[in-house]
């Protein structure tokens, strides 16, 4: 009979480097041992990481004992973790058993099983039936609500999440930070915010999601603490300059704004958003030579980039630098183009008085900006202006017919107004 003795032996032969030695002892206590001894030592073999051994042992009880729960269920274990997933489901759908604890366990090992194998249903499935079985139990409670939130269903993950608190689980487990993450995905802000506050494990995700939450909803001030926090524990955690300088600067802090999108920019040298956003937050301030200086080089790392492209050259236009408006565009189209490009260098054409040129470009992006209703009116302007009042009114109409916004609408039914009263 193996006692404890025997095996805080082979144990202490094993932390002594004598393994070889160790295995030789279960060996042997393997071939003179009862079924009980054989069931203890597969356990340790499981213990040291020697599944295979242990699937060897206990497949030979599992057929002398008639697929016996308990042997079932380390068997199913050992073929985890000899990542035999299929034998192991198929040990554990064959368990019956009548003892609740057994039950429960084999439910958990399968949702995992499944879940594993991208089985989320099924999954689920096994852990609900799991918790018909044990309702109460906090950790059944808790896998199933993090099975539902891995999936995207927080409508149901959230309710679970809820009963938690009033339940004592591990101290290792803080499910603070999931139930704030779920609660944001539905749109609860400010029960999210209440979580994270919460949360006793402040990784650098739980960190980045509790600012996130509260710059959604405006409370920068939270925002920014968590923001600074979460730069203290890594400052390469790039993600988090974006969204720091969007929340400084709503509160007016422009220039410290611009000094975190500067450490941003020096860790992250390729991200052309930072460099936009700087610029922005330059013109705030004034400068303007500045802000085109962050948006060329913004357009030299991604000249795909519209909101860039839109902000140079507006700047541009604005100052009457219509030369240079076609220049950026000439350069741009080298990598890309867009009816934003094509319209702005129409309106350059048409300052320069290249007039003919300027109508076929506005006419060229015509199909593509029939709901902007900026382009619309401006481009119907240019047509009266030519003095193609029918071509006018036909562009100011079909606008119309597809604009749903009350004020846009607004705008063109007066334009249409008035090209009505001049025809009078």
């Amino acid at each position: 009979m193996l006692d404890e003795s025997a095996l805080t032996h082979i144990i202490e032969m094993l932390e002594s480097g004598e393994t070889e030695h160790a295995l030789m002892h279960l060996e042997e206590l393997e071939k003179e041992g009862s079924d009980d001894d054989r069931l203890a030592i597969a356990d340790l073999y499981l213990e040291l990481g020697l599944a295979d051994r242990a699937t060897a042992v206990l497949s030979k009880l599992y057929v002398d004992y008639e697929g016996d729960p308990n042997v079932a269920l380390s068997l199913a274990e050992a073929y985890l973790d000899s990542d035999r997933e299929e034998e192991a489901i198929a040990v554990l759908e064959k368990i019956k058993s009548d003892d609740a604890d057994t039950q429960v366990r084999s439910l958990v090992l399968l949702a995992d099983l499944y879940q594993s194998q991208g089985l989320d249903e099924v999954a689920v499935k096994k852990l609900m039936e799991a918790l018909e079985k044990n309702p109460d139990e906090p950790l059944l409670i808790y896998g199933l609500a993090e099975l539902y939130a891995s999936t995207g269903s927080f409508e149901q993950a959230i309710p679970l999440y809820a009963r938690l608190p009033k339940m004592k689980l591990p101290a290792e487990i803080d499910y603070q930070a999931d139930y704030a993450e779920a609660l944001t995905m539905v749109g609860s802000f400010e029960e999210a915010l209440e979580e994270y506050e919460r949360a006793t494990h402040r990784d650098l995700n739980t960190v980045f999601g509790h600012a996130m939450t509260a710059h959604r909803i405006g409370r920068e001030e939270v925002a920014i603490k968590q923001f600074k926090e979460l730069q203290a524990m890594d400052p390469d955690f790039t993600s988090l300059y974006l969204p720091y300088t969007e929340a400084l600067d709503a509160i007016g802090q422009t220039e410290e704004a611009i000094e975190i999108v500067d450490q941003g920019i020096t860790r992250d040298d390729y991200n052309d958003e930072l460099r936009h956003v700087k610029a922005r937050l330059l013109l705030k301030l004034g400068n303007r030579d500045g802000a085109i200086k962050e948006l060329r080089e913004a357009l030299v790392l991604n000249p795909e980039s519209l909101q860039a492209t839109e902000l140079l050259l507006s700047i541009l236009f604005e100052a009457g630098e219509f030369d240079d408006v076609l220049e950026t565009i000439d350069a741009l189209e080298d990598h890309t183009t867009s009816p934003l490009m094509t319209w702005y260098k129409a309106k350059a054409k048409y300052e320069l008085e290249a007039y003919e040129e300027a109508v076929s470009l506005y006419a060229s992006i015509e199909p593509m900006m029939k709901e902007d209703v900026s382009f619309v009116t401006e481009w119907a302007t240019l047509l009266i202006e030519e003095g193609r009042r029918q071509d006018a009114r036909r562009v100011v109409e079909q606008s119309l017919a597809l604009v749903v916004d009350l004020e846009d609408r607004q705008l063109l039914e007066e334009q249409l107004e008035q090209l009505s009263d001049d025809v009078e």
